[in-house]
């Protein structure tokens, strides 16, 4: 009976990204950006995201302005079991809004709203991944928004300094199959949290010349605590059999919930180097430290005395052991007349995921290759920013009985296309 509630599986949902970067953590808050396969992030200055990748490199735009930027993230996987194949297939939407006021030639201001963090994971209500696992897994939902407020300053000797401090809100979502037995559903749960935190950001920057220049960001964890409540839904069937022992559907509604994760702490480390008038190329290292999610913790509490006699006492720990990860990206800039710039880029993307059986059905997630491309059109004060991205996922295998996962294969790959507009003042 314990797993009728799935408190660690929100805990390891709002620690990890399932389409988008390995892990949890999104890159989609530059559409310029997303042409190159953000290699070259926080040091190009084509566009006023660099607060969200390294907020020293606001310094490399010279006019104030604002951007706003939409892209569309295709997410499909195929899972096959011994019991059959089942298919996820839609589109989510990450919107961002940018803005940057240089004071002078020295000082740079900045704020922005954007989503660094997101999951969404659907499979359907009688799917075999829902229907044949203890953990009933049907719905994973994460939203991280970002609120950041930048500054930078320009020294005389090539260097720049920036921070960010940043205001972040937390909002998750788990629904879950509640199976009396293999395939058959007697009710659902749908476990809600949210809540406020912040973080901060550190960056640097040096230019070699007006044509090189190299750059450096840190970005602290971040600890969650959001609360909220976990919904228990039974048929009418499973209603009689619990009012047998006493226990009435009250027992179960709205119980009170929360969790602590922490979001990892990363690294950037970008460079960019103008080769002439037509060619640039750019280049990213990321570190990212997963490992800090070794052990994801759930609680909940207020639990009714009927329900802690099933057994469910609301403290649950699982173990996920995900390991640091690296992202490598490389691009390359075609500058073909003053209006119009090219640009491509292929990264590889390192899930953190240690090895198949610490991989979830929740969250397959698997080593991705970026293969992409972008253009801008300038024209006065504004700009037009197009971005597509492929991403061909490795094949992965979940196989972990003993935490109720189902054996499952993944093939998996992903879309992902952006619009972004510019305006400087």
């Amino acid at each position: 009976m314990k797993k009728i509630v799935t408190l660690s599986a929100i805990a390891a949902m709002l620690a990890s990204t399932q389409a988008h970067a390995a892990g949890y953590q999104l890159n989609e808050m530059s559409t310029t950006g997303l042409g190159r396969s953000f290699a070259g992030i926080g040091v190009v200055g084509d566009d006023y995201s660099a607060m969200a990748y390294n907020p020293a490199g606001m310094t490399l735009v010279k006019r104030s302005g604002i951007q706003a930027g939409l892209a569309f993230t295709e997410i499909a996987s195929k899972a096959k079991s011994k019991y059959g194949t089942d298919k996820m297939d839609y589109f989510v939407p990450l919107p961002s809004l940018m803005s940057q006021y240089n004071l002078n030639n020295k000082w740079f201001f900045g704020a922005g709203i954007y989503v660094p963090y997101g999951l969404s994971t659907k499979y359907k209500h009688d799917s075999h991944v829902a229907g044949h696992t203890g953990s009933g897994a049907r719905k994973s939902y994460l939203e991280v928004i970002d609120f950041n407020f930048s500054t930078a300053y320009r020294f005389d000797n090539g260097l720049s300094l920036g921070a960010s401090a940043i205001l972040r809100w937390i909002e998750g979502q788990l629904t879950s199959n509640i199976n009396a037995a293999q395939g058959v559903a007697i009710g659902y749960n749908d476990y809600r949290v949210n809540g406020w935190t912040h973080t901060f950001q550190l960056g640097a920057l040096y230019e070699f010349d007006e044509n090189s220049r190299i750059g450096l960001s840190y970005r602290f964890k971040s600890t969650q605590s959001p609360r909220g409540k976990q919904y228990l839904y039974f048929s009418p069937a499973a209603q009689g059999m619990l009012a047998q022992y006493g226990i009435t559907l009250d027992d179960f509604y709205r119980i009170n919930t929360m969790s602590d994760p922490e979001l990892p702490a990363s690294w950037i480390l970008s460079g960019f180097h103008k080769w002439n008038e037509k060619w640039a190329t750019e280049a990213t290292v990321k570190y990212i430290q997963w490992h800090r999610f070794y052990t994801f913790p759930g609680n909940g509490y207020d639990i009714p005395p009927a329900v802690q006699a099933m057994g469910i006492n609301g403290n649950y720990d699982v173990d996920y052991k995900w390991k640091d990860s690296w992202t490598i990206s490389l691009g390359q800039e075609y500058y073909a007349n003053e209006n119009w710039t090219l640009r491509a880029g292929t990264a590889w993307d390192q899930s953190p995921s240690a090895n198949n059986y610490y991989r979830s059905n929740r969250i397959p997630d698997t080593d991705r290759i970026w293969l992409s491309a972008g253009a801008s059109y300038a024209v006065g004060n504004h700009q037009f920013d197009l971005g597509y991205a492929h991403l061909f996922m490795m094949h992965g295998r979940t196989r972990n009985d003993e935490r109720g996962d189902l054996n499952v294969k993944y093939h998996n790959h992903s879309n992902m296309l952006a619009f972004q507009y510019q305006y400087k003042f």
